[in-house]
């Protein structure tokens, strides 16, 4: 869901990866609805209205793909889900996601339930994080600041000259706090963790290598960022190929251009000021690169694997971009990146006035981004094996 502003805090963009579907297997069992076993889902489409989610199944541009079952909503029908549903007397699920556990919350058969399932064509159940809180087990600023100090990270930095840079972001949200797990407690370790994101809150890509990919394929053919699902997006003539592999550490403001609207059109300024204080910077740490799997080669339109040399974009990048250490078997596309905090003096000014890096850093379209820590080598993935 492109947007043109978002807010960003800790645990990811505002509303992001808050919900998540379970298939209930014949044994009762249960199994993460993610794209790269469950295709389908891409047909399942999202857009935030007031307090609501409303969610929408469009069926494929080709066929159908056997998904159709007895009572299926029609694709003119919609789900509307709450942003913040009240968790009080909800059942409580325990979940694992890439080897982190959390508490989740059942939203119920009755309508969520029954709808997604009705769509899919298999029973699946609707949960939502609330206050539940996934481990990150591998790459926090935190963890790879110990990791310098032992001297067991590559972490040496040069400055690098500032480009303009393009957002497209899935909107994401501030965590609701409540219940023991969330008692108040704001010290920086207590934020240290993952809502329904898989091994870090952001996902950093951008165009250049994204064209790269795109020359893989045959004339006339382009590669999709949809597929690699990032939610942010850089661009400018000083990005090249690859180089996001050696940054390590962003820093966003607004554009000295436009004044940092996202193409300086009315709707942009009211989001501005809606929002808060133009005069906003935000500081990403990227420590990780992120493995791909075949889930790069589903066709989006289809809700299935792409056909011919489109759907062998993962053969395409094993033969170059296996270029971390800690997954071998696997080519890189993008980074993983964590908010950090504004130094002292150079805070972040939110829509209530509240200067505060965790809850209220911004990014628009058009943003400037500068690399001000590059590494000299790539990063190691040590993320534990599940």
């Amino acid at each position: 869901m492109p947007v043109e502003t978002a807010r960003l805090n800790k645990q990811g963009l505002e509303h992001d990866r808050r919900f998540m579907l379970l298939k209930v297997r014949e044994d009762g069992s249960l199994q993460n609805v993610q794209v790269l076993y469950f295709p389908e889902c891409t047909r399942l489409f999202q857009a935030i209205d007031g307090d609501d989610i409303v969610v929408t199944h469009q069926p494929p541009e080709t066929d159908d793909h056997g998904a159709k079952a007895s009572g299926q909503p029609s694709s003119d029908t919609e789900l509307r889900v709450p942003l913040k549903p009240n968790t009080v007397g909800l059942e409580t699920i325990d979940i694992q996601l890439y080897g982190a556990a959390a508490r989740a919350y059942r939203m119920g058969a009755e309508p969520y339930d029954r709808w997604f399932s009705a769509c899919l064509g298999y029973d699946v159940l609707l949960v939502y994080i609330g206050d539940g809180r996934r481990q990150i087990l591998a790459h926090s600023p935190r963890q790879e600041a110990k990791a310098e100090r032992a001297n067991t990270a590559p972490f040496t930095a040069t400055s690098s000259s500032s480009w303009f840079s393009s957002v497209t972001s899935y909107i994401t949200g501030r965590p609701q706090q409540t219940g023991s797990e969330g008692s108040g407690d704001d010290s920086e370790e207590d934020d240290d963790w993952l809502a329904f994101n898989e091994a870090a809150p952001y996902l950093v890509a951008s165009q250049a290598s994204l064209r790269d990919v795109s020359s893989r394929l045959p004339p006339g053919e382009t590669a999709d960022m949809m597929r690699f699902r990032p939610n942010i997006v850089v661009d400018g003539d000083a990005v090249t190929c690859w180089d996001e592999d050696y940054w390590g550490e962003l820093l966003v403001s607004p554009s000295s251009c436009d004044g940092g609207g996202g193409g300086g059109d009315e709707t942009s300024k009211q989001e501005d000021d809606d929002i808060g204080d133009r005069n906003r910077k935000c500081r990403l740490a990227l420590t990780a690169n992120c493995a791909r799997c075949i889930s790069v080669n589903i066709d989006y339109g289809t809700g299935r694997m792409a056909e011919g040399e489109s759907g062998m974009v993962l053969k395409k990048l094993m033969r170059d971009r296996r270029v971390d250490a800690g997954n071998k078997w696997s080519p890189i596309f993008g980074r993983y990146a964590h908010l950090l905090p504004m130094p002292k003096g150079d805070a972040v000014t939110t829509a209530t006035g509240h200067r505060d890096a965790q809850t209220g850093a911004v990014i628009s379209v058009g943003d400037e981004v500068k690399v001000t820590k590059r590494n000299a080598e790539r990063t190691v993935w040590r993320w534990p094996k599940t």
